[in-house]
């Protein structure tokens, strides 16, 4: 793993400080390392040192300090240092009872986890997943009802009326879906709080929003009329998803040597999500992996932004099955080969169209492009393909990456990896020779 994959796995800039400023030798009581593990002690400010652990097949942290984040600093001190090859590191098979220990129940705990589950009564069980369906369905159809009539009542009154309603007024309505188990409804109200008021196309965005809203809703009470895959999507864009121990073996599997092209995470209602974007070398196939966790609790995944994950995906139903969840991870290869790539962004919005005909909501999806070329009009960074077809980038992607993409390409064309996200674009990597080179995110 080189230093600035492992910069990524940093939960936050305070941790990456701290970790950076423990990547020195002479601060490290031992460190050694195996194919299957790293470990190291570090006095820390208790009067034993801290005993520090990494999973190398897995890039997993443990560590005895009493912090909370996941990794911890020295985690990622240790790992950072390991990256740079410090020469301290002795290469010993020999592990400490309290390494092997570790790395052996987590082993353990994989093979069990991958053995098929023992149905204990499976038809009282499918019995109490109708149920619990059921009584989700009344629960949400009954929130639908009463959205559809809140935005006829929004719309009546003419949208100039918008900006006095006020934050509260919309907070409550999103509560009352909360209530109705649609969070993706709730979270859609909640926009109208996001919108600039003080912007010249404050109403445009209002009837986008409003817009984007009556879709969902129209389409979820037309439900039995949609096909099974895009009931799932509509399903899944209300708030009403499938979660992991849903999908049965019926659902689509692919294994490959699949790439983290980058990492984004988000807050939401004390919620951490992070999103990880996957590109499948042999299958060509992209991915969107999400990870939870509570009140800044630490995420373990076996993904690592920048590197090539030998995987299997299972994906989640979808008339454009594109979120995926990790099966079974067997390691990690270093061999970067060249990605099939659209030759400008003609070819790559033609399989956006496709892609939309069948799923209507899919955004924030990965696409390769070659020859891109970075430049400026007026006050704006924009791509240009080799047809002299532009897009603008992302508000998002700051002034300090468009540097770095700047001189990682010397100006010349490049193959990049952008994120198409509402007619903007943001770079998440790049193929510069047998590499992939990880833009921060």
């Amino acid at each position: 793993m080189t230093e600035e994959q492992v910069l990524q796995l940093a939960p936050d800039a305070a941790s990456l400080k701290a970790g950076k400023a423990l990547a020195v030798e002479n601060k490290w009581v031992t460190l050694a390392y195996n194919s299957r593990v790293l470990w190291g002690e570090v006095q820390g400010s208790g009067k034993d040192p801290y005993r520090t652990q990494v999973d190398l097949q897995q890039t997993a942290f443990k560590c005895s300090c009493p912090s909370r984040k996941f990794p911890c600093k020295h985690g990622l001190g240790l790992l950072i240092l390991f990256a740079k090859s410090a020469p301290a590191f002795q290469n010993s098979e020999n592990e400490p009872t309290w390494v092997s220990e570790w790395v052996d129940k987590r082993q353990t705990k994989a093979e069990k986890a991958a053995e098929p589950a023992k149905e204990v009564n499976p038809e009282q069980k499918e019995k109490d997943r109708l149920k619990r369906q059921q009584q989700r369905y009344q629960k949400v159809e009954a929130g639908v009802g009463e959205l559809s009539q809140w935005l006829r009542d929004l719309v009546r009154t003419g949208t100039l009326n918008v900006p006095e309603k006020g934050y509260r007024y919309f907070e409550q309505t999103a509560a009352r879906m909360v209530d109705a188990q649609a969070t993706g409804l709730a979270n859609g109200v909640k926009a109208f709080n996001a919108i600039a008021y003080t912007s010249p196309d404050w109403q445009s965005q209002v009837l986008k929003q409003c817009s984007q809203l009556y879709l969902w809703t129209e389409a979820f009470r037309n439900l039995p009329e949609l096909s099974p895959e895009l009931q799932e999507d509509v399903k899944n864009a209300i708030g009403w998803g499938r979660s992991a121990k849903d999908l049965g073996p019926q659902a689509e599997c692919i294994t490959d040597d699949w790439l983290v092209l980058g990492r984004m995470s988000r807050e939401e209602d004390r919620i951490t999500v992070q999103q990880n974007w996957l590109y499948g070398y042999s299958s060509g196939r992209i991915a969107l992996v999400l990870n939870f966790s509570y009140q800044n609790a630490g995420v373990e995944t076996p993904l690592v932004p920048g590197r090539i994950s030998k995987a299997t995906l299972q994906f989640y139903p979808s008339a454009f099955p594109f979120r995926a969840l990790v099966k079974e991870h067997t390691g990690y290869e270093n061999r970067y080969p060249e990605a099939k790539a659209f030759q400008d962004f003609t070819q790559a919005d033609t399989f956006l169209r496709q892609i939309w005909q069948q799923q209507p909501w899919a955004d924030e999806l990965p696409l390769w492009v070659e020859q891109l070329v970075l430049i400026k009009a007026e006050r704006e960074w924009l791509l240009c393909d080799n047809q002299r077809q532009v897009m603008p980038l992302d508000p998002a992607f700051g002034e300090m990456q468009v540097f770095e993409l700047l001189a990682l390409s010397g100006g010349q064309p490049m193959q990049v990896c952008i994120l198409h996200r509402e007619g903007y674009v943001y770079p998440l990597g790049l193929q510069l020779g047998n590499s992939y080179q990880l833009l921060a995110v």
